[in-house]
């Protein structure tokens, strides 16, 4: 799965509408705005309707913030 598009965000904690690039499905899911969920967590969900998972292309987003800085 990737990120198509964040739909809102609160501080790290955010709402976002996920793509499988395999089958095309779309699903919304929330997240958290940090490296390790965009480098680690992001490439490993599980299309639920195909079962798959990123290929090995896939480019992790940047966060908002960086990390270690208060908000």
């Amino acid at each position: 799965m990737r990120i198509k598009d964040i739909i809102k965000q609160a501080r790290r904690d955010f709402e976002a509408i996920f793509f499988c690039e395999h089958c095309g499905a779309e699903d919304e899911r929330s997240g958290y705005d940090d490296e390790n969920f965009h480098r680690n967590v992001v490439p490993l969900m599980k299309c639920p309707k195909c079962g798959k998972v990123a290929s090995s292309t896939y480019r992790p987003l940047t966060t908002k913030y960086p990390d270690g800085f208060n908000i």
